[in-house]
């Protein structure tokens, strides 16, 4: 492993098209250190002083060179609220005791009524959800994790395959271990339900435990994904700055690793962000790229409320703007008094900073849409994916098949600019090929 000294950065070299033979040679003699090689999407990482850049640009065959960022892409965790297990969480229960506080779930008919008694998931189906991590021995999360592909890539690692130790991918935020309960907390008798409680789930750590993350690592990740997995989940967000040079081929980085991921059958979904913004405001758009959620191929998700409308929070905008899903929203509720305010439950790490041995915790946010999105994707991969002994390795279903069958699914709302195609709908997803829709809402509400 490389050991970067604290003078130096980490530069990207994107290249036109491929990496050129004689490259590293090349970047040698301009100072650079080569310490990761994304060599699909002709890209090297490279350890270097403040003036690398200048001494390189010279070669014809570099589009790029730019430097890495690390940036905030998860919000504080401190605003999240911890939730004791039920006194009466027995294991055999056919429906675990903390499904009553669902109301995301029932809301998207994910329930013993809707999808569960139709399709709760395949474990060939691969969800990898990157984000901070995964308490592997948590209840919730255990049973369905692929720890074995499971991989840390924060920091940047020099291996494309990332670091196996589960030390390494350790959650001690909480967020990745609530988004991947999200999408597949088993049905066991214990806890909560995930939407497709029976797919299998990959921890990719690509942010710190502070929420902080790196490009270059989220780049890694999406390409480690691809060929492997069905679906990739990303409640993070980072904006960088429209018309920067080194904001403009950080996201071209990012933009290249998506695509590689989607061309290999890997549908990804990425969060929109919790500022309310306008993303089509003129203003914004002449300032900002929220990345990785507005690139193409990524299915952006926004995030409802109790009453199925837009969360307070809630970036939203045409063309970016592809589902909406139940994201939670502190305040907007039915009554006094409802468990969680308006938030959403799901697993937490016990040994995080925030609510420490806290099993459980209430969240809201696009971060909580997102995997709620991708674990219906889950299912519609499940029920209408190709599980064939003679199927060549990889994803079961190509993504304009489970993007199209999420968007015709959707119960549709009113305003295309918050919620896409409508509000994703667990069942609606799964029986979509032998039940024609009607007018009338799903029966969770």
């Amino acid at each position: 492993m490389h050991i970067i000294a604290a003078t130096l950065s980490l530069w990207v070299v994107l290249y036109q098209q491929d990496i050129p033979p004689e490259s590293e040679q090349s970047l040698a003699h301009s100072g650079g250190t080569v310490v990761a090689r994304l060599p699909e999407i002709g890209a090297l990482v490279v350890a270097a002083d403040a003036n690398f850049a200048s001494r390189a640009a010279a070669d014809p065959d570099v589009a790029y060179i730019v430097q890495d960022l690390e940036v905030q892409m998860i919000p504080d965790a401190r605003a999240v609220t911890a939730a004791p297990m039920p006194e009466d969480a027995v294991i055999g229960r056919a429906v675990d005791p903390m499904y009553r506080l669902q109301w995301d779930k029932q809301r998207i008919n994910a329930s013993m009524h809707g999808s569960y008694a139709v399709q709760r998931g395949h474990p060939e189906v691969l969800v990898a959800v990157l984000d901070t991590g995964a308490e592997a021995t948590h209840p919730d999360i255990a049973p369905n994790l692929a720890t074995s592909l499971s991989r840390s890539f924060y920091p940047v690692q020099d291996d494309p395959h990332g670091v196996a130790d589960p030390k390494a991918w350790d959650d001690r935020n909480g967020h990745g271990t609530w988004c991947l309960s999200a999408v597949a907390a088993p049905i066991n008798g214990t806890g909560i339900s995930g939407v497709a409680p029976r797919v299998s789930t990959v921890a990719l750590k690509v942010l710190g435990d502070n929420g902080v993350g790196s490009f270059v690592s989220l780049a890694q990740a999406l390409l480690y994904s691809a060929r492997r997995f069905d679906i990739v989940s990303m409640s993070l967000i980072g904006y960088l700055r429209r018309g920067d040079p080194n904001h403009e081929g950080l996201r071209e980085l990012v933009q290249r690793a998506v695509t590689r991921a989607r061309e290999s059958g890997v549908t990804v979904f990425a969060a929109l962000g919790n500022a309310a913004f306008d993303i089509n405001d003129p203003d914004f758009l002449a300032m900002y790229m929220p990345i990785p959620a507005e690139l193409d191929g990524v299915i952006g998700v926004s995030a409802t409320n109790y009453f199925d409308e837009k969360a307070s929070y809630s970036n939203y905008g045409f063309d970016i703007t592809d589902i909406a899903a139940p994201g939670g929203d502190l305040g907007v509720v039915p009554e006094s008094g409802f468990e969680g305010d308006g938030a959403l439950l799901g697993a937490w790490a016990p040994d995080s900073s925030t609510n420490p041995g806290a099993m459980y915790a209430w969240l809201q946010g696009t971060s909580m849409a997102c995997p709620n999105a991708a674990g219906v994707a889950a299912l519609i991969v499940s029920q209408y994916g190709d599980f064939s002994p003679y199927r060549m390795r990889g994803p079961h279903l190509a993504p304009k098949i489970v993007e199209n069958y999420l968007r015709q699914s959707a119960f549709p709302l009113n305003d295309e600019r918050y919620y896409g195609a409508g509000l994703v709908d667990a069942l609606g997803a799964v029986t979509i090929e032998r039940m024609e829709r009607t007018a009338a809402p799903p029966s969770g509400r």
